[in-house]
């Protein structure tokens, strides 16, 4: 790992998309977790807050967490850290297309917090594929 840290600390170009990354991660956690808050504070109201709903903020929530702590690490260098994060994030931005193509399976709000969340990650996968993120990571 020592390698690929200096490596980032030579980078500044990589070292400062590591770092919106990792902000990006941030705010995706965060809208994560006060949606999860809003869900709980509106569970009275079956429109408003379905079944579906609650499980999959609940999942959100939990899995942006565990995005932005592999942001952390991915920004500090680990190589198994930026593949997950990757992957996640590509998962995550699939899964809020399909999410915004059904209709009716979700209320227009979690719908909208959804396109917050997926552009969010859309960004993260586009910054995680430049030229020199890439070559930081690049298999020695």
């Amino acid at each position: 790992m020592t390698s690929q840290t200096n490596s980032i600390e030579t980078n500044a170009d990589a070292r400062k998309m590591l770092h919106i990354a990792k902000v990006l991660l941030g705010l995706y956690a965060v809208v994560s977790v006060l949606t999860l808050v809003a869900i709980v504070v509106l569970s009275g109201n079956s429109d408003i807050v379905t079944d579906a709903v609650w499980v999959r903020g609940s999942i959100l929530a939990v899995a942006s967490l565990i995005t932005f702590a592999l942001g952390v690490s991915m920004a500090r260098g680990s190589r198994s850290s930026y593949r997950r994060v990757q992957i996640i994030a590509l998962a995550q931005v699939v899964a809020v297309i399909v999410i915004e193509c059904l209709p009716g399976g979700f209320p227009l709000w979690f719908k909208m917090e959804n396109g917050v969340c997926g552009t969010l990650l859309l960004i993260v996968v586009l910054v995680t594929v430049a030229r020199s993120v890439r070559e930081v990571f690049a298999a020695r």
